[in-house]
């Protein structure tokens, strides 16, 4: 068996036998870079050594302990694990294998790397999790140091890590490097682009003197540049470099940085661009952007590791080209929808087709190519870059953001500062469209016909959508094959469906127009524009608000029964026959839908069903319709007082149209649920056709594939679809985990994730959205199925859709990482009352379970309290 093979035998081919770092190595030294000689103990020997010690039956203990151990206990586990294969013995044939590899290379210094088979990945780098040796030699020194390393497979922190990347922990193997030990004066990392900021036409050095331990370990604050590909320095900054390690003898000490190199430059102008061109040269042969780890020696530079930078947001496709400059793309997913998460190929395929029937809508002409469209991670991604051209356009399209997330907004005004001008005046930009007018002027129609009868126009609109709905839902029963199928999802769920989907908005918009007049006028006539805030709760016909407190009265219903919720009780089947289409990220396809799935309707009713008896949300949001009701007729005498009779007809008038209309705020969202509910019902058709023919296992993997592959089966070239679904939810089911995404995206990488944080060490801003105060104990919630939520208890949250707006009738008060005053959860929390802030950075983590806080949703303030057992409590303001 073979155990030991040359570093420049090796390449990218060689991952399983050889672990990423030894095949990044060896494809380096075979495209000409500098890399230090040396030899792999292949991952053969680790197995042999494994084998030999009756190792394997703990190695799967330990694995079938990942899933359900906790924390602690797996830290446990595997630290003893980790001893007892330091303790081992290392096979007669691997240990003389070792030892002639280490003669060939002729003895002398060397440093040892572990190279595990799941490190170095484009998706997970790794970095630190495994053992390195400096400065060892003689042979059984060697030999020692090859078993710390495979002995680091199984340390706590490279456990957990795999465990956080979802890594399976069966069947991993570790491969050891063995190089000569470059002895360097100065070293340091290159990341070949930005991973600060994610630009790619940025590269990121660093560098200290000593050894590279001091720098990848953490030990000195380095020398820093950023630059471009071309070596061009963009900034410097020089460090108090406090500390160097030194090789002595056989090992390693860690000094006091000599006086005279604390704050002198480590590298000289030329060295900085020589290693910035290597930096290059390895992007270039790995594809890639790549982190690497470079050592000088007496004015040699070497690259002594290459791997993948893991951490950049992937760019937007389809990638603009050369020609077309700097591109500025808004997050749909984070801005329009507050939802993190990724969609599902479907969700992604299903939303071109929406997006092409609005532009068919406008144009006259169907629009299948949309460039402007773009995915990245499973999310969509609009370019923007068009409306930019103009100067005054930053800070209209900043106030339009604002409305949905203020982050947002602000955050495109700080980029605009920065790289504004890479922009403006460079492309023709968007005028006046002629194509416009006649669906302009049918939208106008309809919201004139809307002001003059509010109540006539609401109750028209929904009877024409629900009855265009319910002939999109006969047509659906009847599609006889695969291109049936497809052409009715993108002609009469795209086309049809985008004008379904916006004709209640063009019925809402005076009441929203009214809105914004009402505020002005409070503001300039009665000098506060606070005196709205009691409008804006108990709106009439919000159908998210109905759901919440149709859930609540089924809950006392079966509390009065004395029976649990069922799926078949009957007010349960009621219920989700009103609104069982929608789901938590509703408007992805792939998601179940609550007629699907009723556990969380059903933990929802149990958790109604437990809620103390004073607790009557029903009554409540009658109370405040009545407040709300009493508050306009004192509003509009005192405009009568102030601005005369007429004024006060007119301001009446629009207060009608308000309170008549922008309820119906929600409305195109559910009635888009229904319709996505529809797509949902013919893909899963279509995924049972595909189980039948034996083309997929499960009707649901139809999700992990697009409508073109639909197409494509039909026609006898779709290929493998079963592999090609598989990939795709192993991707999907990777990204799900993704914590950052960006709010704004540039063509050049550059990822936008906010704004820096202006918060003092106990309280956290963010904008107000629905007034009132509230403090209680936080609760930190990630999906709504399954979150436990008190009485009283502050739900925080990454943001909301109207899946979760039922348990705001639990929450004492409601903090969000996104969103902002036009959102759904900030719509539907003034209309309950409740105490809410939005666009809170971070919240999530800098909040935890337990912590007492006080909510102001009158001044956007999170107050982190000193006193823990503080009463709950709540005042409306």
């Amino acid at each position: 068996m073979t155990y030991i093979r040359s570093l420049e035998s090796l390449g990218p081919g060689d991952l399983m036998v050889a672990g990423g770092k030894a095949a990044s190595l060896g494809a380096l030294g075979a495209a000409g870079l500098p890399v230090p000689e040396g030899f792999v103990v292949l991952t053969q020997a680790y197995h042999h050594f494994v084998a030999a010690n009756g190792f394997t039956e703990p190695l799967r203990a330990v694995v079938e302990e990942i899933a359900a151990a906790d924390p602690a206990h797996l830290a446990e586990a595997s630290q003893a694990l980790r001893e007892r294969l330091i303790a081992g013995f290392i096979p007669t044939p691997v240990a003389d294998a070792i030892r002639r590899a280490y003669a060939r290379l002729g003895g002398g210094l060397v440093v040892v790397r572990s190279s595990a088979t799941a490190e170095d990945l484009p998706t997970a780098s790794f970095a630190g999790q495994h053992d390195s040796v400096l400065a060892i030699e003689g042979p059984d020194q060697v030999c020692d140091a090859v078993r710390r390393c495979w002995a680091s497979l199984w340390n706590p922190r490279a456990v957990a890590y795999r465990q956080r990347v979802g890594l399976d922990q069966a069947g991993l193997g570790i491969a050891v490097v063995v190089q000569r030990m470059v002895d360097a004066d100065r070293s340091g990392v290159l990341f070949t682009a930005n991973p600060l900021n994610h630009r790619r036409d940025r590269m990121l050095l660093a560098a200290s003197f000593g050894l590279g331990e001091a720098v990848v370990g953490g030990h000195v604050s380095p020398d820093t540049w950023v630059l471009d590909h071309r070596g061009q320095v963009i900034e410097q900054q020089l460090a108090d470099k406090q500390v160097l390690i030194q090789r002595e003898g056989v090992g390693t000490i860690q000094r006091p940085m000599p006086e005279h190199r604390r704050r002198i430059p480590t590298l000289q102008p030329d060295e900085v661009r020589a290693l910035a061109a290597l930096g290059v040269r390895a992007q270039q042969h790995f594809g890639s952007p790549q982190d690497l780890e470079w050592a000088l020696a007496a004015g040699q530079p070497y690259l002594v590791q290459s791997r993948p930078i893991t951490s950049l947001f992937p760019l937007p496709e389809p990638l603009p080209s050369p020609e077309a400059g700097l591109r500025l793309y808004l997050s749909f997913n984070v801005h329009a929808q507050q939802m993190l998460e990724p969609f599902t190929p479907a969700g992604i395929d299903y939303w071109r087709v929406l997006v092409g029937g609005f532009a068919h809508a406008v144009t006259g002409r169907p629009e299948r190519h949309l460039p402007w469209l773009k995915v990245a991670a499973g999310r969509l991604f609009v370019d923007l870059t068009e409306l930019l051209r103009k100067p005054a356009r930053w800070r209209q399209l900043a106030r339009a953001a604002a409305d949905k997330d203020p982050i947002t907004g602000e955050a495109l005004l700080a980029y605009g500062e920065r790289e504004g001008e890479r922009i403006i005046g460079r492309g023709p930009g968007i005028g006046f469209r002629w194509r416009l007018v006649p669906l302009a002027a049918w939208l106008a129609w309809r919201g004139l016909m809307a002001a003059l009868n509010p109540e006539q126009a609401r109750l028209r609109v929904l009877a024409e959508t629900d009855a265009a709905i319910r002939r999109l839902e006969r047509e659906a029963e009847r599609l006889p094959s695969m291109r049936a199928r497809v052409a009715f999802i993108r002609d009469g769920l795209g086309r049809r469906g985008a004008i379904i989907w916006i004709t209640p908005v063009a019925v809402m918009t005076p009441g929203l127009m009214a809105e914004a007049a009402l505020r002005r006028q409070l503001a300039a006539w009665l000098a506060d524009d606070s005196l709205f805030a009691p409008l804006q709760r108990a709106l009439p016909h919000n159908i998210t608000t109905e759901m919440g407190l149709t859930l609540w009265r089924l809950a006392r219903r079966l509390r009065a029964e004395g029976v649990d919720p069922t799926a078949d009780h009957p007010g349960v089947v009621a219920f989700l026959r009103r609104f069982g289409h929608r789901a938590v990220r509703e408007i992805d396809p792939g998601m179940a839908r609550w007629s699907e799935a009723p556990a969380y309707v059903l933990e929802l009713l149990r958790s109604y069903g437990q809620a103390p008896g004073g607790g009557d949300q029903e009554a409540q949001f009658q109370r405040q319709r009545a407040e709300a009701d009493r508050a306009a007729q004192d509003l509009i005498a005192r405009v009568r007082a102030v601005r005369g009779g007429l004024q006060a007809r007119l301001f009446a008038w629009q207060l009608r149209c308000y309170r008549g209309l922008a309820g119906l705020r929600e409305q195109p969202k559910f009635e888009g649920a229904r319709m996505i509910a529809i797509a949902r019902r013919i893909l899963l058709d279509a995924g049972g056709e595909l189980v039948a023919r034996g083309v997929l296992d499960r009707v649901e993997d139809v999700i992990f594939l697009g409508c073109d592959d639909l197409l494509a089966h039909e026609q006898g070239r779709a290929g493998d679809l079963r592999a090609k679904a598989a990939a795709a939810r192993a991707d999907y089911e990777r990204e799900i985990n993704r914590r950052a995404v960006p709010r704004w995206m540039s063509s050049d990488g550059e990822a936008i994730f906010g704004i820096p944080a202006q918060d003092g060490d106990s309280m956290l801003r963010g904008l107000p959205v629905s007034a009132g105060t509230h403090q209680g104990r936080v609760k930190v919630v990630v999906q709504p199925l399954g979150a436990d939520l008190a009485p009283g208890e502050v739900l925080v949250c990454r943001g909301t859709d109207p899946a979760w707006t039922p348990l705001f009738l639990q929450a004492g008060a409601l903090v969000m990482e996104t969103g902002g005053a036009l959102s759904h959860g900030s719509i539907v929390a003034r209309e309950y009352g409740l105490p809410a802030v939005a666009g809170v950075m971070n919240a999530t983590e800098r909040l935890n379970d337990g912590d007492q806080v006080r909510v102001n949703g009158a001044t956007g303030e999170v107050t982190i309290l000193d006193a823990p057992d503080a009463p709950d409590g709540a005042t409306g303001e």
